[in-house]
């Protein structure tokens, strides 16, 4: 299998893994399934992962938010006070430490769900 594909199955594993556990969690915030994502979403979630589970990893979930929040902006999100994905709104475009507990933490999770699918 090539390392493309690897990686594509390692972000559909950690972005679904991430959503279950959202939803399980009752966060304000429960996306959409992966297959429901447009492609410029998948293409750059692709690429977060595949950093992740490369040397090049994040550091800390502070820097893993922080990435995400400038992907956002560059496909064209704002801040908003509801997600809103055909308005490209988002809650969360703020400064990590303007966060609620619950999405530090979902942001915590995603890195350990990295580790998980590196080891696969």
């Amino acid at each position: 299998m090539s390392e493309q594909n690897i990686n594509l199955r390692r972000a559909i594993f950690v972005y679904e893994a991430a959503r279950m556990e959202a939803e399980v969690s009752g966060r304000s915030i429960v996306p959409e399934r992966w297959d429901d994502r447009d492609e410029a979403f998948k293409t750059q979630f692709v690429k977060v992962i595949s950093r992740q589970c490369s040397g090049d990893k994040f550091s800390s979930a502070e820097a893993v938010h922080d990435s995400w929040w400038r992907e956002y902006e560059r496909m064209g999100w704002v801040y908003g006070t509801d997600r809103d994905q055909e308005k490209k709104t988002h809650p969360d475009m703020v400064p990590f430490n303007e966060l609620p507990k619950d999405e530090r933490d979902k942001d915590e999770i995603f890195l350990r769900l990295c580790a998980v699918a590196e080891a696969m």
